[in-house]
């Protein structure tokens, strides 16, 4: 396990790697700039696309989770995923409701940064990559980021460069909110055997808690 501190405490934590929360020179520079075009907790929601220049070289790659998931089958099942990258960076499943279609005038598909597989090796050698978040962060993409982050930032971005992403199937980051208000099932449903359950949504992130403690079928 990897702990990311802006302020680590100086004898470690035991049984975990800790890392400074430091970017580097020309990642600073991204991240000023998409920042800039977010608001509440996006901002830092957008380290997450950069934490190829955050943690160690020798770190090739990484599962991300946001804290509010709940991980249901064995998570060496979703680490295969990795495998049908062919040239992916990032792997990633749609948002379950249509806010990013509506949005946009159904030119966009929605993705949730709640669960992610980031080829770290492959993103730091990426000129493709870069540029990409250059065109973000320098405001010439005329995008704005906005609450949602990285998701956000990741929806736009897939849209200009679709090989850089891997599609997660539903099971691996199942949202249980229907927070904004688009109860479309043909959005919304997953018939798939749940590996990753999300409570996306501020009254729901108790059970993910809960969840997290005992997740076996005999306790729910």
């Amino acid at each position: 396990l990897h702990a990311l501190l802006l302020f680590p405490p100086r004898r470690g934590l035991q049984g975990w790697r800790v890392t400074r929360l430091d970017l580097p020179p020309i990642a600073s520079c991204l991240y000023n700039g998409l920042r800039r075009l977010a608001h509440g907790p996006g901002p830092t929601y957008l380290m997450k696309p950069l934490l190829a220049w955050v943690l160690p070289m020798e770190v090739p790659r990484i599962v991300l989770l946001d804290t509010d998931t709940v991980v249901i089958r064995p998570i060496a099942e979703l680490w295969a995923e990795f495998d049908r990258f062919n040239g992916a960076l990032i792997g990633l499943a749609n948002e379950q409701h249509n806010l990013y279609q509506k949005d946009s005038g159904w030119t966009l598909t929605g993705k949730n940064g709640g669960v992610q597989l980031l080829e770290l090796r492959a993103m730091r050698s990426s000129f493709k990559y870069l540029k990409l978040l250059d065109h973000y962060s320098s405001g010439h993409a005329k995008a704005y980021i906005g609450y949602l982050g990285d998701q956000t930032l990741y929806t736009h971005m897939e849209r200009s460069a679709p090989r850089l992403f891997s599609q997660l199937g539903c099971e691996w980051n199942r949202q249980i909110s229907l927070q904004f208000g688009f109860a479309n099932r043909t959005v919304h449903q997953c018939f798939r055997r749940c590996g990753i359950l999300h409570a996306n949504y501020n009254p729901l992130k108790c059970a993910a808690a809960l969840m997290q403690q005992d997740p076996s079928c005999e306790n729910w």
